[in-house]
């Protein structure tokens, strides 16, 4: 559990310092603190406005929220559903088994489909060749409706 508490707040922290850019680094914005509590930033609003959270207001009126006092929060608060606390390397494992299965078979169906789609393109050559074909015996055809019956049949 301290070791699961240790990696929340080097979490936070990285949370802290790719969101913070320029900002001081001992404090969160609204948004940041909220990112790491799980919780929206009108929630955290109003636990600043009810005093759950220590926090102030800097010269432009936006929150600056210690770090300490957003740790302090999530230590308190534990984990926010209890499957997450009751995960397991079985089922750490188990979810890794389940991506493999599902990239072998995303592999088949993508094997799949280009194989579809190249039997559509032959299909679609061989249909326009045909098509070709109708319209040269149809062309033959009349042409020999033109010629008189013995003409047609001794071919003159």
């Amino acid at each position: 559990m301290i070791a699961e508490r240790e990696r929340v707040r080097e979490f936070a922290r990285e949370v802290a310092r790719g969101y913070c850019g320029g900002v001081d680094e001992d404090t969160y914005t609204t948004g940041e603190a909220a990112r790491i509590l799980r919780v929206t930033e009108s929630r955290v609003r109003q636990m600043l406005a009810s005093g759950e959270l220590e926090g102030s207001r800097d010269v432009n009126g936006r929150w600056q929220i210690p770090q300490h006092a957003v740790h302090a929060r999530l230590d308190r608060r534990g984990p926010r559903d209890s499957r997450a606390s009751g995960a397991t390397a079985a089922d750490v494992e188990g979810l890794i088994d389940r991506i493999a299965t599902l990239e072998r078979e995303l592999g088949r169906v993508e094997v799949r489909a280009e194989l579809t789609e190249q039997a559509e393109s032959t299909t679609r050559e061989a249909l326009e060749r045909e098509r070709e074909r109708a319209d040269r015996l149809e062309s033959e055809l009349v042409e020999l409706r033109g010629r008189g019956f013995w003409a047609r049949l001794f071919g003159g």
